[in-house]
Order: C-alpha cells, then sequence, then structure tokens
C-alpha cells in the first residue's frame, strides 16, 4: 500500500487515442441484451478480463430517453459491481449498492438509491420480504468474507462505492458511461481478484433497467402516486430484469511467487504501470522477482548513492555522481492535465433548442489550455477557489467557467459550462521532476509570466497575491493560501486546505476525479468526536455522474487506466496539442540534453508545431560497481526485457499499458547497450587514475565521474575511492513481491495531506515512499461478442 514516508509528524484537448495495436485480437468486450420490457436494450462492456482497479466503458442502445429534463425520473440505468460463485449471476445481497441513499444529486424517488425492498407503497407483489409492524426491510449485505449484515458501512460507503445510481439514455435510445471496477483492495466485501485455490475471484457487473412503470405495475404520471419512480432497484420486480455481465480480474497479491527473492527497484511514478505489469513476465518460470517501490525523483537519485541502490527510475540524471553511472531509457509517456467536465447547460427554459439541452450530461473530450490558464488554476486564482470570498479576489471570475480568457479558446463552454464549478486543478504532493517541467513550460510564457508577477490579464483578472511574483521553476505545488472562512461553532471553519487539499499523488488524483471525488472535506455541523472542542469535518460529497466538472495532474498512463480525457496545451510554436502518441513522439525530437551524455529531458520552450510540451522519459539508473555479478546479469535481464518484449502495447502480462508511448529504435538501442554494460561491469572496481582503466563503455549510457585522459578541457577530480566491497545485504533477500496497488478511497489521511500542504508551502515537502502495486490500463473499446443472458 502506498504511503508516505512521515518521521517525527513530517518527514518529509483532445480524447487521447492510442495505437490500435493497444487492443488485443481476442477482444474481451461483452454484449449481453436485456429481456422482457428491455428486450431492445443492449449493453456492451468494453472489457471484461484482466481487470485490476480502472474503470471500464459500458455503452448501451436501445432505451428509452431518460425524463424528465436535467432530473433522473423515469427510463435509466442503475449500474453495480457484486460478486457471486453461482454461474447465473449474483444476488441482490452480494452487490455493493446504496452507499449513495443520503447523498444529494440528480436522482428522484424515496428508495432509487437505497437498499429498502418492502414498502406499502409501491408494494412489490413478488418481494419475498414481508413488509415490518415498524420500521423498514433493507436487503442485508453479504460479504464474501462470510459476514451477513444490515449495516453495509463496514464494507463500503459514500467514499469508496462505485455504483452508478442513475446513468441517463440520450433522446436516441443510447447511453455511455466509465464505470469504476474495484479489486478486494477497493472493496473488500466484493474480494474481486483474490486468490482461492489458484483462481483469482471473478466478479459481476449488474445493470438494472428502469422504465416508467413501477413495480406494482402503476405508471408514473399517470397513476403511480409520484411523477418519478421511487423503488430501489433491489426489489425483487426491478431486481428480475438484471443484466449481468462476468468479470475477470487479474490475481491481487500473487504477481509473482510470495517468499521470492527480489531485486530492488526504485523509482517515480511514471513508469510503476508499466513495472507492474511487466513484474509477472519477468517471474514466471521461477525467473527473478523484481519489487518495486515508488518514491520522488530526488529521493531515486539519492538512492543511487548507497552501497546497494539497485536500479532507479528518473527523469533527470544524477549530474556529479560519486561511481559511474548507467542510464537506460525504458518508459516514455506524458504528464498531462485530466480533466471529467460533463455537459451542463442552463436547460429548456433558456436552450431552446432540444439538441443543445439533450445533450446535457455527456462527458466534454476537448479542452485547450494556456499556460496562463494553467497559472491561474494553481495558484487558487478564480474566486471560488478560496473559502471566505476574500478582497483580493473579488474582481476575478469565480470559476474557470466564466473566465472569458478561457471561454475565447473553448467555445463549447459558453453553452454547456454553465452550471460547471471548475475551480482548480488537484495536483500530486510530491517533488517530481515532471512538475518542474510544468512550471517551466508557464514561467517561459510571457502572457503566463506577467501574470504571475501581478499584471492583470487583458480581461482584468489578477494573480492571487499569495503567489504574486511566484519563483519558477518548482518541483511541486504549493498551497500558499491557507485563507479559511470563519463560521461559528461548531459550524467552521472552511479552510481552503481543507475543502481543496493535494492528492498522494498522481493515481490518486486520477482516481478522484473519476469518481467525483474533489478529496476534500467540508464542516459538518457536529463538534469532532475525537476533540469535542474542535469542529467535525467530513468528506464532501462526490459530484454525481453528469454533473462533474474537476481537473487533475496525472501521467497518460492513469489517464488511459481511468478513461480520462486530456486537455491539448499550448506549445511554444503557439499550437495546441494533447499527449496523444503522434505528440509525444513529436516532442521526443526535441528533447534537451542534460549534463549527463545521452540523458535527455523535456523542453517546453521547443518550437515544433506538433509537439506536445510535456513529455517524460523515464530511464532506469545502475551504478555496475556496486553490484555483484549475478545482481547485474538479473538487471540486465530486466533492461533489455524492458526495452524489447516489454514495449509491445497490450493488456497480457508483460506487455506495455496504453499511455505510453512504445520506445523508439534509437532509444531501444540505447537501453540494450545499458544492458551490455551492466552484465560486463557488474561487481569490477572502479577504476582510479593510478590505475590501468578498462575499455570505455559507449558515453551515451554513462555518466563517470572520472575526467578522460584525452579530454584537456575536463577539470581534474580527485580520486575516486575504490568501491565497498559487496555486503550480504547485496544479495536479494526473500520477502514479499509488491503485488498490485492498494488504491482505497483515501489512501493518505485527510489531514497527513493537509499536513503535507503545509510542509509545501515551507519548502520542505514530505516525499512518497510504498511498494508500487499493479495497474492495469483503463478502458479499451473493442468489437463485441453476443452472449445470452441468464434468467432471474
Amino acid at each position: 500500500m502506498t504511503r508516505l514516508v512521515l518521521a517525527a509528524l513530517l518527514l518529509f484537448g483532445a480524447v487521447v487515442v492510442w495505437p490500435s495495436d493497444a487492443v488485443a485480437q481476442d477482444s474481451s468486450a461483452v454484449t449481453v441484451s436485456g429481456k422482457g420490457d428491455y428486450a431492445n436494450l443492449k449493453i456492451t462492456v468494453a472489457q471484461t478480463r484482466d481487470l485490476i482497479n480502472q474503470t471500464v466503458h459500458v455503452n448501451w442502445t436501445g432505451g428509452r430517453e431518460t425524463g424528465p429534463v436535467g432530473r433522473f425520473a423515469t427510463n435509466y440505468l442503475q449500474v453495480m459491481q457484486c460478486w457471486g460463485d453461482d454461474p447465473a449471476g449474483p444476488a441482490r445481497e452480494q452487490c455493493q449498492f446504496g452507499g449513495l441513499e443520503a447523498q444529494n444529486g440528480l436522482g428522484l424517488g424515496n428508495f432509487t438509491k437505497s437498499r429498502q425492498i418492502a414498502y406499502n407503497d409501491p408494494k412489490d407483489p413478488v418481494e419475498p420480504t414481508p413488509i415490518p409492524p415498524q420500521g423498514a426491510a433493507f436487503a442485508q449485505f453479504h460479504a464474501v468474507t462470510g459476514k451477513t449484515t444490515p449495516s453495509y458501512g463496514e464494507f463500503f460507503d459514500a467514499g469508496t462505492t462505485n455504483e452508478v445510481p442513475f446513468a441517463k439514455t440520450r433522446a436516441d435510445g443510447t447511453g455511455e458511461i466509465d464505470f469504476e471496477v474495484q479489486t478486494a483492495l477497493e472493496a473488500y466485501g466484493l474480494g474481486c481478484g483474490s486468490v482461492t485455490n489458484g483462481t483469482p475471484r471473478h466478479c459481476w457487473l449488474v445493470v438494472v433497467p428502469r422504465g416508467d412503470k413501477e413495480v406494482n405495475g402503476r405508471t408514473v404520471g399517470v397513476d403511480h402516486t409520484s411523477n418519478n419512480l421511487d423503488s430501489s432497484p433491489l426489489s425483487q420486480s426491478n431486481w428480475n430484469n438484471r443484466i449481468a455481465v462476468k468479470l475477470d480480474f487479474r490475481p491481487v497479491g500473487r504477481a509473482c511467487p510470495i517468499g521470492a527473492a527480489e531485486r530492488p527497484l526504485t523509482g517515480h511514478e511514471f513508469v510503476a504501470d508499466a513495472v507492474a505489469r511487466w513484474q509477472p513476465a519477468l517471474c514466471a518460470n521461477n525467473g527473478t522477482v523484481f519489487g518495486f517501490t515508488q518514491v520522488p525523483d530526488g529521493i531515486a537519485r539519492d538512492q543511487l548513492g548507497l552501497d546497494a541502490p539497485g536500479v532507479v527510475f528518473t527523469s533527470e540524471p544524477v549530474a556529479t555522481p560519486a561511481r559511474p553511472t548507467v542510464y537506460a531509457p525504458v518508459a516514455v509517456s506524458g504528464y498531462a492535465i485530466a480533466f471529467v467536465l460533463e455537459r451542463q447547460s442552463r436547460g429548456p427554459e433558456v436552450e431552446t433548442d432540444p439538441k443543445v439541452w439533450q445533450r446535457d450530461g455527456q462527458l466534454i473530450t476537448s479542452l485547450n489550455l494556456t499556460p496562463r490558464l494553467v497559472a491561474k488554476l494553481l495558484t487558487q486564482s478564480y474566486r471560488d477557489a478560496v473559502p471566505g470570498n476574500q478582497t483580493y479576489l473579488q474582481k476575478n471570475p469565480r470559476r474557470l467557467n466564466d473566465d472569458p480568457d478561457f471561454l475565447a479558446i473553448n467555445e463549447e463552454f459558453k453553452t454547456y459550462g454553465a452550471l460547471m464549478n471548475a475551480l482548480d486543478i488537484l495536483a500530486p504532493s510530491v517533488d517530481l521532476d515532471a512538475t518542474k517541467a510544468l512550471w517551466t513550460w508557464i514561467n517561459a510564457d510571457t502572457d503566463a509570466r506577467a501574470f504571475l508577477d501581478g499584471s492583470p490579464d487583458p480581461f482584468g483578472m489578477v494573480v492571487n497575491e499569495k503567489y504574486r511574483n511566484l519563483a519558477l521553476p518548482l518541483p511541486n505545488y504549493p498551497k500558499a493560501d491557507l485563507s479559511c472562512k470563519d463560521l461559528a461553532f461548531p459550524l467552521g471553519p472552511d479552510c481552503a486546505l481543507i475543502s481543496r487539499p493535494l492528492s498522494a499523488d498522481l493515481h490518486e488524483g486520477g482516481r478522484a476525479i473519476s469518481r467525483g471525488d474533489t478529496l476534500g472535506k467540508l464542516p459538518n455541523g457536529l463538534p469532532d468526536p475525537l476533540d469535542p472542542s474542535k469542529p467535525g469535518y467530513s468528506k464532501s460529497p462526490r459530484q454525481p455522474t453528469g454533473e462533474r466538472s474537476l481537473l487533475a495532474v496525472v501521467d497518460t498512463a492513469t489517464a488511459q487506466r481511468y478513461g480520462l480525457p486530456t486537455a491539448s496545451l499550448r506549445n511554444a510554436a503557439g499550437q495546441f496539442v494533447a499527449p496523444t502518441p503522434e505528440g509525444l513522439g513529436a516532442a521526443l525530437d526535441q528533447l534537451s540534453p542534460t549534463e549527463v551524455a545521452g540523458v535527455k529531458i523535456a523542453n517546453p520552450a521547443g518550437r515544433n508545431a506538433k509537439a506536445y510540451p510535456l513529455p517524460n522519459v523515464t530511464y532506469a539508473a545502475a551504478v555496475p560497481s556496486a553490484m555483484d555479478q549475478a545482481a547485474g546479469a538479473d538487471y540486465a535481464k530486466f533492461l533489455r526485457f524492458a526495452a524489447g518484449p516489454g514495449q509491445t502495447l497490450g493488456e497480457a502480462d508483460g506487455q506495455l499499458p496504453r499511455g505510453y508511448l512504445p520506445l523508439p529504435d534509437t532509444l531501444r538501442g540505447q537501453a540494450n547497450d545499458a544492458a551490455a554494460i551492466v552484465e560486463r561491469d557488474a561487481g569490477k572496481p572502479i577504476t582510479t587514475p593510478e590505475n590501468t582503466p578498462p575499455p570505455p563503455p559507449a558515453d551515451n549510457v554513462v555518466n563517470n565521474p572520472q575526467p578522460q585522459a584525452n579530454n584537456p578541457a575536463t577539470p581534474q577530480q580527485p580520486p575516486v575511492a575504490p568501491p565497498v566491497p559487496a555486503k550480504p545485504s547485496d544479495q536479494p533477500t526473500p520477502k514479499p513481491v509488491a503485488a498490485l496497488r492498494d488504491t482505497p478511497s483515501m489512501p493518505v489521511t485527510w489531514l497527513l495531506r493537509h499536513l503535507l500542504a503545509v510542509a509545501l508551502i515551507a519548502g520542505a515537502l514530505a516525499t512518497a515512499a510504498g511498494p508500487v502495486l499493479s495497474r492495469l490500463s483503463s478502458r479499451v473499446r473493442r468489437e463485441p461478442e453476443e452472449v445470452s443472458q441468464p434468467g432471474p
């Protein structure tokens, strides 16, 4: 489980389309038809195998238009995840549903979000559960653990559930959502992917279609007592119409043999998804187990100074290492701004064209951002980004979608951004080299730099005064404005740091916005149960599907995993370019050299009109003299695999997840050269000037701290001491292999997240450390196969 390291409190616009060969020939897409009144309904789930915690695309045809406009009263779908060993599908008690019952949102009806199944009106004639004389009857939750409980809060709640209580069908009978599937790590009451008798447990995606008739046969708006559906999808008559699709998961916690000896890998998050996919292939058939720990770039580089650093992943090299260091490019991805912005017009009262408001709730897939707009979002400069209606922000737009600077390059939002509430960007709390590149991109733009220095934009908006003259670049995202809105005890205060926090990492940020989660907390009006003298806080309600308006800083692998569109950023040539394979490929042609030959980094100032400004090349760095020959052979094998089979896009073990760009031939060659050097020089002592040096390795992969005898321009350096003899710690030690990444709704406590933000302000950012866990690419659209639907 990824956790931030603590010591003494804090130790510290276009949709991206990836190549068609990313879709395996053996498609796992499945289409299932409804029955009875819903016989025309066909539901397609784009991926049903090799699943981890990710989103899968679900679309349908043959439905009836949801109504009325802007609300959910009739003709919608209710989607949930269930467990169950019966081949015919799960029982209703085995489903994760009801967690959002208390949350306000789009839906109407007394019990439509509830597990309550027995009521006098509307009375279900086939419901076996009797109506109690007092109280209410609910469908108990039967967890995979064997526990049966009427109180499901032990297993899921509003903050963790993945249910979609209301999914809209358009006027043409079609609809679509990206549904988050959860493993046993996110929903232990379902246990999906947990290994039993050597086989990962399967689960089910269940859709309950709803029409305009209630369980008692009465029609809404005609003879039903209200103008909307009221019964739960778990009521027996509704449950009998369910459509179930089997979901097969990758094993949770068993990527490699438990107890096997590991070779350590350490590094930044950009390579996490790829390494997690490579691990099972490398350890198959008694192969070497490679355990990966995720840390920020700076910590990874510090690792290279240890006695036995193993292999570390970073974007930038160590400028002056104490020992010769080999660099091998292993992954290319992008640093991106993902978004979930769903159309929200003013409705039929204002929009006279039905074609406008009929699209409400649909995901917008194109977004253009300039450096100045990103600077506004990252500096809490929109009025509502800081509680309390601060005077220094009063002349600024309330939110992004009110900003004429934004609307000038995003015309669609003039109509569909009317009710959105996009205030800022959910950014990670850890230091990253890529963050410096993003700030460099902002700093190099004349308009953005002027804005940060206090000049108003052409429409009069000014930077939040807490960020004026911000010195750039930075490796992190400071939260400089800690303002609070004072409220009488126990209502407040409502503080910016609590209501709009940072995310633990890129993955948490991407997952959060896909769920409509700001990760924030708001005053709940009650005293803190742990300290009644202080106000209590509860998680901010998740934005319901169809009304989400959130942005986050992510890597492209996370964006693909959670089905998130990514913004097109304006490059130095003045063109808006998204992190597509084409945009990333063009960016590789203009990377900037570093002081280490062969190691190149993002060049946000590059003027290639087709290049995305924020690519990221991950380098595997190794110190051959700090490993024995056996370790050198193992790490060389890893590098050759990463540069070879590991660059084939796909979903199988050993393949490259969507969101990565396969290495071009030049970088593959560089990686293979580095592997040869690691294998050749492992365990050999470092040559000092008094010794006869061995043949020099290729200078495009090695950062050698020693001066070259034939280079008089190189300043003389003191001799480097021979390497320390190998210690027992150099040998792999038995320990559990890093398996699947734990991704609960809040993997880092809210207090820790806010303390991290305070540390950022002070310039003492905490660093993330923890085992990386398997993460798979997100939705894959495929040609479906027809399957028959079991009966009730």
